[in-house]
């Protein structure tokens, strides 16, 4: 069979009714879609040229909307089509904020942004976080995919006053054959904009309405070529900010091994309101769908990413072949991510002793296991237990090296373990020797890890030691935002230990004061202790005047 997408009746069916998905406390409307953009990857800018997407009726959001507050969603994200530019919008938004959502996203591809009074209308009813779609980080790649010339100056606009406004954004990109080169150009594009998170998605074959071979061919480049382009956005990412949140939609772990921890697969289930219906009618999982359009070959089982993979679209593999995916051993990962962005994935042999232990409930009296955080953009894996007493101790693995003040070290992990004062003593002993235990159990003739000389007394006074830390970060902060005296300017402040920060301030000619903070911790009260050095090879008083102004 010759691979091709097809537009299907529940494209229809959803062209003309409001869809909805949610899980848990997460919850998504979609009203039909209607779409002004012609993006090359979407089936709802062909369903509006062909005039089988129509407006859907106010009446069916609203009941939606209500059976969705009334089961306990307080996350909602309207989607479209283009949901702006519906024209009972407004209103279906003041619904969801007299309804008592709490966190409401607005997913947009910008279209109304510069229409008079757009963007205050929508401020005027609250607070909200805009999802806007950045079909490319430049007004070539944006216009060829979304196929409308002045798309992507009406985003920069928006952009720039959603910033003045002080607003929530975040984006979202669907990449093709049109836009993937522009990738490295993104965090530039995103940082001038304040924007705070980006998802990237690979285009999925059946999503894209009517289209035959050639055209999905067209628009589908090979992952393999697309690699140094998606490379080079995420070194631009990490060089800017570590922490920024940006993840790639559904590629397979194995065409960017690397930067597999920025690479996630999944969704939510789906069910579908008719416009017509008088309640919610059942319909097909459609992240299942996605997933029974996908496939493994052979060597995928021997992949150390394969239990978080869904593999690999057929319909791609019917136009691309299967010539560029390989398993990812656990070594040659290990040889391909020095930096341990992987360390989720690669920390996870390491610990099955300790997750048998936990699944058996079999910790020490006193205390139980109250959740688990893994983190793969941190590089962290939480485990938080509690004690009879309420109080709480958090055991945090990180990547090595990373740790703040580790009580447990190896060459796969540090252990940083921060205690509630109202642990007591010997209680917290027991369950850190117990932990110790576990993890040593999982060495397997590598070097077993190693427990600090004090690890009590710096696990317990590890938070007041973080309560200081935060002192200094936010002083130095508000140094930096009002600092003023020309010539004279606050550089970023630095930790040279665990416990000591240097805030430099230079002038002209090597001049330079710095403020040194030293933290620490006495009895169960955090200290910040503060002293000035200065350099003023000039001696004109430039020095003092500073000084002054720092204590002030």
């Amino acid at each position: 069979m010759m691979p091709g997408s097809y537009i299907t009746e529940e494209d229809r069916r959803a062209a003309t009714t409001v869809t909805t998905s949610g899980s848990g406390h997460k919850f998504e409307i979609q009203l039909g879609h209607l779409c002004n953009n012609r993006c090359v990857f979407c089936s709802s800018g062909q369903l509006t040229a062909m005039k089988i997407a129509r407006a859907v009726p106010l009446e069916p959001i609203v009941e939606a909307l209500e059976a969705a507050r009334a089961a306990g969603a307080w996350h909602l994200t309207f989607l479209g089509g283009e949901p702006t530019t519906h024209k009972r919008f407004l209103d279906a938004l003041g619904k969801a904020v007299e309804l008592g959502f709490q966190h409401i996203v607005i997913f947009t591809n910008g279209v109304m942004f510069p229409h008079p009074g757009f963007i205050d209308s929508v401020l005027a009813l609250g607070r909200f976080e805009w999802r806007v779609s950045i079909q490319g980080a430049t007004d070539e790649a944006h216009v060829a995919t979304t196929g409308r010339p002045e798309s992507f100056r009406r985003i920069l606009h928006g952009l720039g006053e959603l910033q003045r406004h002080g607003q929530l954004v975040t984006a979202n990109m669907c990449v093709n054959e049109r836009s993937y080169r522009s990738l490295p150009e993104y965090p530039a594009l995103l940082r001038r904009y304040g924007v705070r998170q980006l998802h990237v998605d690979i285009v999925r074959p059946e999503s894209t309405g009517e289209r035959d071979q050639e055209y999905l061919r067209e628009i589908m480049p090979r992952y393999s070529d697309m690699a140094p382009y998606y490379d080079e956005m995420l070194a631009r990412f990490d060089e800017w900010n570590p922490d920024f949140d940006v993840n790639v939609g559904n590629l397979p772990y194995c065409i960017l091994p690397k930067w597999g921890s920025r690479i996630h697969h999944g969704g939510q289930e789906t069910v579908t309101k008719s416009a017509d219906a008088v309640g919610l009618e059942d319909a097909m999982n459609k992240y299942e769908w996605h997933g029974s359009l996908r496939t493994y070959l052979p060597g995928c089982d021997e992949c150390v990413f394969r239990p978080r993979c869904t593999g690999i679209f057929r319909v791609y593999l019917q136009l691309h072949g299967e010539d560029e995916f390989r398993p990812i051993s656990r070594e040659a990962l290990v040889a391909l991510d020095p930096e341990r962005r992987n360390f989720v994935v690669l920390v996870e042999p390491r610990l099955g002793p300790l997750r048998a232990a936990l699944g058996a409930d079999e910790s020490p009296p006193g205390w139980r296991t109250e959740r688990e955080i893994s983190e793969d953009r941190r590089r962290r894996v939480e485990i938080v237990f509690a004690h009879r007493d309420g109080a709480r101790a958090h055991f945090v693995l990180l990547a090595p090296g990373r740790g703040r003040a580790p009580v447990i070290t190896c060459d796969a992990y540090d252990v940083d373990v921060e205690v509630d004062p109202g642990v007591p003593t010997d209680a917290f002993a027991e369950l850190l020797s117990w932990f110790h235990g576990r993890l040593a159990a999982g060495s397997d003739g590598t070097p077993a890890p190693a427990l600090a000389p004090h690890a009590i007394e710096q696990a317990v006074h590890g938070p007041m030691l973080l309560r200081s830390r935060q002192r200094v970060t936010l002083l130095a902060k508000r140094v930096e935002a009002h600092f003023a005296l020309p010539g004279w300017r606050v550089e970023p402040l630095r930790w040279p230990t665990e416990a000591s920060a240097v805030l430099p301030v230079r002038g002209s000619a090597e001049a330079c004061v710095e403020v040194r903070f030293t933290i620490g911790a006495r009895g169960k009260r955090s200290t910040v202790g503060v002293e000035f050095r200065a350099a003023d090879p000039t001696g004109d008083g430039g020095v003092k005047a500073v000084m002054e102004a720092l204590v002030e």
